[in-house]
């Protein structure tokens, strides 16, 4: 099963204990972000990231949230368009979803797209689905100031998908979310596809508003497509996507499929994107080639793998 999550300032948190999954939203000041990280000017390091436990989150035990290290994977694909130059207004995938059955008490498995701006500072909007099962930490669904729901939406923060998942060399399941900013409100919008609707076949299912951002007020830098893990220094590190590496490809890895970006003027981007690939420990987790069909997949990759790191000395 699986939910949609709104967060505004926050590390991307869950509401549901396991074995559900979650959708997640966020826009997100990483100025205030409560899990602060280190990045690369593409957003990642391409080595496993320690990331501090916020002080006031509330764990099981007799181990204090503060005492407790961290650490973040991940898998997937950045985009800055040729030159590094191109000016986005939004992003859009479709995802494949899968039940992580191996995610413990303080760990996270996920998968999102991303808007990304650096300068001032960084920035980024993010929407996706997750696993996790501790839903103590920081803020989550409606409980968090910023993403605006729509009237009437089909998907709302918290909401669980509805069985089955994808089966691994069987059914895939998957759902098709974009995020775009609204060129007359100036708003980041966030539509699902995949279940149709009155405005061009999608539904609105909110909105961050421009108020919320300064970096991101005006466009995006970069856009992304990621599967990552968080897990605790204590915890053996969860699957990522299926829980089988890259190469075993469809039917078998996790995927994003038809991955496209939307240009200044707000139209599908048709040029070249010049995919960069990042991995933080192909040995856990993969990510393979970035195809170019003229199929359905369109622009895809495969990600994911079975975990078991970790970075505890």
């Amino acid at each position: 099963m699986s939910i949609l999550q709104a967060e505004n300032a926050t590390a991307h948190t869950g509401p549901w204990a396991f074995p559900r999954a979650c959708i997640t939203t966020s826009g997100q000041d990483l100025s205030k972000h409560l899990l602060q990280e280190k990045r690369s000017k593409f957003g990642f390091t391409g080595v496993p990231q320690e990331i501090k436990s916020p002080a006031n989150a509330s764990t099981s035990g007799s181990i204090k949230a503060e005492e407790i290290r961290r650490y973040k994977h991940y898998a997937g694909y950045t985009s800055q368009g040729p030159n590094d130059r191109q000016t986005w207004l939004g992003v859009r995938a479709q995802i494949t979803l899968w039940k992580i059955p191996d995610v413990q008490l303080l760990s996270v498995s996920e998968a999102y797209i991303a808007a990304i701006n650096h300068s001032p500072f960084l920035e980024i909007i993010s929407a996706g689905f997750h696993n996790r099962r501790n839903q103590t930490e920081g803020c989550y669904n409606n409980e968090c100031p910023g993403f605006v729901v729509a009237d009437g939406t089909n998907l709302y923060p918290g909401q669980k998908f509805a069985p089955p998942l994808s089966t691994y060399g069987g059914e895939q399941r998957s759902f098709t979310i974009r995020i775009k900013k609204d060129q007359d409100t100036g708003d980041w919008s966030l539509y699902r596809e995949d279940l149709g609707g009155p405005i061009g076949g999608m539904t609105l299912l909110g909105w961050w508003p421009k108020s919320l951002f300064r970096a991101l007020s005006d466009h995006a830098e970069v856009i992304q497509w990621t599967g990552s893990i968080i897990h605790a220094e204590n915890e053996r590190s969860p699957s990522m996507g299926s829980g089988h590496f890259a190469g075993e490809l469809d039917g078998k890895a996790a995927s994003f499929n038809d991955c496209f970006g939307f240009d200044e003027n707000g139209n599908v981007y048709k040029g070249n994107y010049a995919a960069l690939s990042y991995e933080s420990d192909r040995n856990c987790y993969s990510v393979s080639e970035w195809y170019e069909t003229k199929h359905a997949a369109g622009r895809h990759f495969f990600y994911g793998g079975p975990g078991g790191c970790s970075e505890k000395k």
